[in-house]
């Protein structure tokens, strides 16, 4: 069976195989240890922990102070499990700048204690201001993280992986690295979507730049840009996915989550990457959200063309009315395996029970795939092939699917998806 994994993050996947990974923590003391090990025998540079998540400790997180214990010299950086979150300590905070004068950046959230200074808690667009102060890769090492993705990947039986979030570092370097990646062999394809920004906002390389390097990428054959990222909300995990009605624990409200842009923003960003003649995708995974992402994709008059990824969060309206606008939509199954605990925390059971709504958009004849959103998740496709057939208890088994159906939308459908631009 030939695989494909349509959203990913192909880059992040390689570098995040040299970070320390608490996956294994099941509480603030587990956590504390390994860290306390790994600054032992890595005593140099920034100390990057993966797959930090609170919801596996009551529900609490760490902050600035407990890793202040450890060290209050070096950076020390906890990136939460849904890549939504991290927990920075004092050093990390002064390496980039951020103290109690710092205000919140629109579509982001420093938490703070009570009187007023920052806890080391990073929501949305703070988390990514503090994780983009950590030192760049070389080329050669993006080379490096590329092809050890890519072999990975093809361990697991996939063929071809999109990138959907290149540029966090430098695009011009990035491009460079899955060129040479390509020319060297890497043992899949790649396929790229690009960030609004280094496209058309502050951080863009500029047309002709663009042009050159996309010639040069896609001379390789084995290697192609796609599309245009866009992030219109954040996650169940860190209560930052925009939805109708309150989080768990939190007072009754209409709305709850982080938008990350206006609706007037989201709006005009769809549409000049639309006129620009680029196939969207748009993170979203609350119900408010998507809402948002569809009259976005509407008001361009193609809806077709362009992703809604995740979309974890459906009513029944929702579902018939993205069948009448025809998008594709991407689900990750083993989504419900990996953070199960941590969505019946955030919604409540019964809310909890219909995420990830795959037989009724099939049902209703939606474009859909399955990816993995690796490194969020291991990321072997066989695995959210088996969640999609027998959903974890807790989630309603009436969404399950066909074995047949499930193989399909990791394969086929995957693969037009895919190549679909």
């Amino acid at each position: 069976m030939i695989f494909h994994d349509p959203h990913c993050h192909i880059l992040p996947i390689g570098l995040d195989l040299q970070k320390l990974h608490l996956g294994s923590a099941e509480s603030h003391s587990d956590v504390i240890r390994l860290l306390k090990a790994r600054h032992a025998s890595h005593p140099d540079g920034w100390l990057l922990a993966v797959h930090y998540d609170q919801t596996r400790y009551e529900g609490i997180h760490l902050t600035r102070r407990e890793l202040d214990e450890i060290s209050d010299e070096r950076p020390i950086l906890l990136r939460h499990v849904n890549g939504h979150a991290s927990v920075a300590n004092s050093a990390a905070l002064r390496a980039a700048g951020v103290d109690a004068s710092t205000p919140d950046p629109v579509g982001g959230e420093y938490r703070r204690g009570a009187e007023g200074e920052p806890d080391g808690v990073l929501f949305e667009l703070a988390h990514e201001f503090v994780t983009g102060k950590v030192p760049m890769p070389s080329v050669e090492e993006m080379t490096d993280a590329i092809l050890a993705a890519g072999a990975s990947m093809a361990s697991y039986g996939i063929a071809s992986a999109t990138d959907m979030m290149t540029g966090w570092f430098d695009l011009e370097r990035e491009l460079t690295a899955y060129q040479r990646a390509a020319e060297l062999g890497c043992a899949i394809e790649t396929r790229l979507f690009l960030q609004y920004n280094v496209v058309f906002g502050k951080r863009a390389i500029g047309e002709e730049a663009l042009k050159v390097a996309k010639q040069r990428l896609e001379a390789t054959g084995r290697s192609h840009i796609d599309g245009i990222k866009i992030f219109a909300d954040g996650a169940i995990g860190s209560a930052t996915a925009a939805i109708y009605g309150a989080y768990e624990g939190q007072p009754d409200a209409a709305f709850s989550g982080q938008l990350i842009y206006s609706v007037e923003r989201l709006n005009s960003m769809v549409q000049t990457a639309h006129d620009a003649g680029w196939q969207i995708a748009v993170h979203t995974i609350g119900d408010r959200s998507t809402d948002l992402v569809m009259d976005a994709y509407e008001a361009t008059g193609d809806p077709s063309r362009h992703r809604i990824e995740h979309a974890m969060i459906l009513s029944d309206a929702q579902i018939e009315r993205l069948a009448r606008l025809n998008c594709w939509v991407t689900m990750q199954p083993e989504f419900l395996r990996r953070f199960g605990h941590s969505y019946l925390r955030q919604l409540g059971p019964e809310r909890a029970s219909k995420l990830k709504r795959v037989r009724s958009v099939l049902d209703a004849g939606i474009r859909l795939c399955f990816s993995s959103d690796r490194p969020i998740v291991a990321g072997d496709p066989r695995d959210g092939i088996e969640v999609a057939v027998n959903r974890p208890a807790g989630f309603d088994p009436t969404e399950n699917i066909s074995q047949a159906e499930a193989e399909r939308l990791y394969t086929t459908a995957a693969a037009e998806i895919s190549f679909s631009r």
